[in-house]
């Protein structure tokens, strides 16, 4: 059977042209994983339904473009192979959302938002919190109230407020131990420190109660919406609460300052041994900066965050051909896919929003 298709896909602000393709048979039974995604014709414009994991499927063909030709209460349908598999407990690759409780690719230039999956859904932000925390702390460098060079004292009231399971440095930030603010920013994004966040938050608003009421006040005046701030770092706490279209406000604005970008796109650092510690070796926690299976050669910089409540955060810039994007992944999860392969989706799903993006600016 011979099928002719010339649909041109517009899903999530792609242009994607369908190719001819014909249909084999093919016996088998196999399972889905989860949210994998049933279409009327082998060709996303025509999803149907989206399954939960580990339904038994009847296949009865395959076609030369990817998907599986099935049978669904006596009628055909089609999935793709990337939702199928012959093992249970996987997840299926997405092929018409983001995989994501929330997702946003905005024009760094303009902010225009150029694709977004519920970017005004109220989600705890974990440390891309920090992300606002980082740019205060540039602020006031900018408005000649501290210097990158500043020494700090760490104080104990700045490590009592937070908790001890919070992420830091190895080893941990003392009371009384002297560094300056840049190593402390370095602490901030690169090994998402927690602590550091209060020291800083002292150093620039007096108090950390202080501190978050700036943060707060500073959301409002960027048009971030439906969002409150509770303290420097993103832990999880009540109240404390972002989206993801205030995420990319927070982010674009830092983004004006050459120091956050540079920072950001730093893979390690070491910071210089102090009064009471020895040089501390950072490596960052963004994978589409370091080599490997999620490197992006666009992507100059982010912010991650976890925690049980939010699962993984991403915030993101890139730039290609002198135009940038702001990408925004909220809630994405780990998940075993049905190829077997283990995938960190901040990682993955963001780099679908930058080939989105960047797509959509080209064809503008």
């Amino acid at each position: 059977m011979l099928v002719m298709a010339f649909v041109v896909l517009m899903t999530c602000g792609m242009r994607v042209q369908a190719a001819e393709y014909a249909v084999a048979p093919f016996a088998a039974y196999m399972y889905t994983g989860e949210g994998a995604e049933l279409f009327a014709e082998p060709d996303p414009l025509t999803l149907a339904a989206v399954f939960p994991g580990d339904l038994p499927i009847q296949i009865t063909g395959i076609t030369s473009n990817g998907y599986y030709q099935i049978l669904v209460n006596g009628l055909i349908y089609y999935m793709h192979g990337s939702a199928l598999s012959t093992k249970t407990g996987t997840t299926a690759y997405k092929l018409t959302s983001i995989d994501a409780k929330a997702a946003l690719v905005a024009d760094l230039a303009t902010g225009e938002i150029i694709y977004q999956q519920n970017m005004l859904d109220r989600l705890v932000p974990a440390s891309t919190t920090k992300v606002m925390t980082t740019l205060l702390v540039l602020e006031a460098i900018s408005q000649g109230n501290i210097a990158l060079d500043t020494p700090v004292v760490v104080s104990s009231t700045a490590l009592a407020g937070v908790p001890s399971d919070a992420s830091h440095v190895n080893p941990r930030l003392k009371a009384g131990e002297v560094l300056n603010v840049l190593s402390l920013l370095e602490a901030v994004m690169i090994k998402s420190d927690c602590h550091a966040c209060n020291v800083l938050a002292e150093l620039v608003a007096g108090s950390v109660d202080n501190f978050v009421a700036l943060m707060n006040m500073k959301a409002a005046a960027l048009g971030c919406v439906d969002t409150n701030f509770v303290n420097t770092s993103g832990y999880p706490a009540n109240n404390h609460y972002t989206n993801a279209y205030s995420l990319s406000l927070i982010m674009r604005e830092a983004l004006k300052y050459q120091t956050f970008q540079t920072i950001i796109g730093l893979k390690t650092v070491e910071i210089p041994a102090t009064n009471l510690s020895k040089v501390r070796k950072l490596e960052n926690t963004n994978a589409l900066i370091l080599s490997g299976d999620y490197y992006n050669p666009y992507v100059i910089g982010g912010k991650t965050g976890y925690c049980k409540a939010s699962k993984n955060c991403l915030v993101t810039a890139a730039i290609k051909d002198g135009e940038g994007l702001i990408t925004v992944i909220l809630g994405a999860q780990t998940n075993t896919m049905t190829d077997g392969t283990v995938v960190k989706q901040q990682f993955s799903e963001t780099n679908k929003l930058i080939e989105i993006g960047f797509a959509t600016l080209a064809a503008s």
